[in-house]
């Protein structure tokens, strides 16, 4: 964008992750308070209620993000950066710091939106105002805490057969979409998987999804959970996926991204074995070639013979990828550090009880290695000791996981592998 003296403006990534989650969190919908789902989220079928649809299950991601830039915030005022200069249109949408809005009224906050796209419609001013880090952060929490009650509550279920759940969307014509329903109970997986991944769900509803997702969407046929129940009817006031059989595509398929994301977000709220069940299910489905006449890979989804349609597809290969080094495998960043959090079962490491993986950390290529002589499974284990090179190394204890001092892996050299070794044990 260009600023009234018609230079290019040029912020900071901060301010480009404020600028797509603060417009959302006033973007609402009458009938729920809830983002409005316009043209699709991460389904792009659901494209039929641009005007009264709306999407719960991005304002459950959208609650998480916030909550976690909030965090990385008060950990940047901790390590020395006290403020942050941004672009002086978003301070309508940092409303608590200037003119605070009610958030149980939409047409508040719809009216805040409108305020602050008037503002940058065409240019922006080009001005600054600095903003206090812990400030900022307080702003934010505020907003995810609010999105966090208001999904605990108006937003979880509970049908007639007992289930509960949590509501995923609202229709064209402002109705909630799952629950029971004439023609069968209606739920979607993507409703439930944001609420897990990002902590929205508190524990015990954590375990209710689970039984849920079993009841009405595990299917043993596809190997995995399927996208949606079958709604019986080409459902125009919510998108065109559902002209599409049930089964096929984002109509009710084993749709692997999005199973995939439910296993990751099973990992990550300690469902360990019910994460590895879904992506074994999918492992095994989809090697058995006379199901899914498919080559070795992951499909985008299974169709309804079982058959793995659009092999190896973006979403699906990488959420995969990351979900078994990072979940499984347990190996990633926090704040720099290395990290080992296994949450590998027992079936997983080979008869010598090792398993590995191939990784780069801090530009460093490592090769690492489980050692689980007592062949334990993963609520059974913890780190005892971990070896760089063959060298012992000092690592911090946080709960379950190990971390180890980025300064020790950059000290590599990035010209080889190097060989780390994580020793388990009771």
């Amino acid at each position: 964008m260009r600023t009234s003296s018609g230079a290019i403006y040029r912020g900071t990534v901060l301010e480009h992750l404020l600028v797509q989650h603060l417009t959302p969190f006033f973007n609402v919908g009458a009938s729920g308070n809830n983002i409005k789902l316009e043209d699709a989220d991460w389904n792009d079928g659901l494209d039929m209620a641009s005007q009264r649809g709306e999407s719960v299950a991005f304002t459950a991601l959208y609650a998480s993000n916030l909550r976690d830039l909030s965090r990385l915030l008060l950990e940047l005022d901790k390590q020395g950066t006290a403020s942050i200069a941004l672009a002086s249109e978003l301070m309508l949408l940092l409303d608590t710091l200037t003119d605070p809005v009610c958030y149980d009224a939409v047409a508040e906050k719809q009216q805040r939106l409108h305020d602050y796209l008037a503002t940058c419609r065409h240019i922006i001013s080009g001005e600054k105002t600095r903003v206090a880090l812990h400030d900022l952060a307080n702003d934010l929490a505020a907003k995810a805490d609010w999105l966090f009650e208001h999904l605990r509550t108006r937003e979880w279920i509970r049908n007639r057969e007992g289930y509960e759940w949590f509501n995923g969307y609202y229709d064209d014509d402002g109705e909630r979409v799952e629950g029971d329903h004439p023609q069968g109970v209606r739920m979607t997986l993507t409703g439930q998987v944001f609420a897990l991944m990002g902590g929205i769900a508190s524990d015990e509803q954590a375990q209710s999804i689970l039984c849920a997702v079993q009841r009405y969407l595990f299917d043993p046929k596809v190997g995995g959970p399927r996208l949606n129940t079958d709604f019986g009817e080409v459902k125009h006031n919510l998108g065109r996926c559902f002209g599409f059989a049930f089964g096929t595509k984002e109509n009710g398929a084993m749709f692997s991204h999005m199973a995939v994301m439910y296993a990751n977000a099973l990992y990550r709220r300690g469902f360990v074995r019910a994460g590895y069940q879904v992506l074994d299910g999918i492992y095994r489905h989809c090697r058995n070639f006379a199901l899914s006449r498919m080559y070795p890979g992951i499909p985008e989804y299974l169709d309804a013979q079982g058959r793995g349609v659009y092999p190896y597809l973006t979403g699906s290969a990488s959420w995969l990828l990351l979900t078994m080094l990072t979940e499984a495998y347990g190996v990633k960043g926090l704040l720099g550090d290395l990290v080992f959090e296994p949450k590998l079962v027992r079936e997983q490491f080979d008869a010598m009880g090792d398993a590995t993986v191939f990784t780069r950390f801090a530009g460093r290529p490592l090769e690492v290695t489980y050692h689980n002589p007592a062949r334990l499974d993963h609520a059974a284990y913890h780190i005892q000791s971990v070896h760089v090179d063959g060298a012992p190394v000092e690592f911090r204890r946080s709960g379950r996981a190990g971390l180890i001092a980025r300064a020790v892996i950059a000290a590599l050299s990035p010209h080889q592998a190097h060989r780390v070794e994580v020793t388990l044990g009771s």
